[in-house]
């Protein structure tokens, strides 16, 4: 009889357990809210937040499809790389406003067919290339961030498109301009 009752609490408890631990579980997140990126360790802790709110999970899959635009010239700027640290890159499209990036996201931008200028800034120092196409093209370029604790650069790198295109499946999208 004792066997039972330690059988019964033990049954109890591991139903219990079950039950709270889907409580407990938080809900997925929204696919079209609009909120803002928080860029976060390997192990989940949160490192650094843009302070606007970023494209829907929904718009950032939609961008990954890469699908050209028949009007315009699409550029996409990712900025993904296993050294990257914690810090904000201003990118600014053709001298205009720059948009904050972290680790790990790319932007998206629109531009009128011709030849361009996409620019980066760190710590004062601002690096610029050239991006030019026709309307329906697609072009992809990257920032390489490398960060130790003496010093902390940023570059652009050419790399096959290819690649550059894989990394930015990988990254999170936070500006559509």
């Amino acid at each position: 009889m004792a066997m039972n009752k330690h059988r019964l609490i033990f049954v109890a408890a591991l139903g219990a357990a079950v039950l709270l631990a889907g409580c407990a579980t938080p809900p997925p997140p929204d696919p079209n809210a609009e909120v803002p990126h928080c860029y976060k360790t390997n192990k989940g802790r949160v490192i650094a937040c843009t302070s606007a709110a970023v494209p829907s999970l929904n718009a950032d899959a939609e961008a990954k499809r890469f699908v050209p635009d028949r009007d315009a010239l699409t550029v996409y700027v990712v900025r993904r790389n296993w050294g990257d640290g914690r810090y904000f890159v201003k990118v600014y499209p053709d001298g205009g406003p720059g948009i904050d990036t972290l680790p790990d996201t790319l932007v998206r931008f629109k531009f009128k067919p011709g030849t361009h200028s996409v620019a980066f800034e760190f710590e004062g120092k601002r690096q610029s290339t050239t991006v030019e196409g026709q309307a329906g093209d697609i072009r992809f370029v990257r920032i390489d961030g490398t960060v130790w604790a003496w010093k902390s650069t940023y570059e652009w790198v050419a790399e096959p498109e290819a690649a550059t295109r894989e990394r930015a499946l990988k990254a999170r999208l936070v500006a559509d301009v």
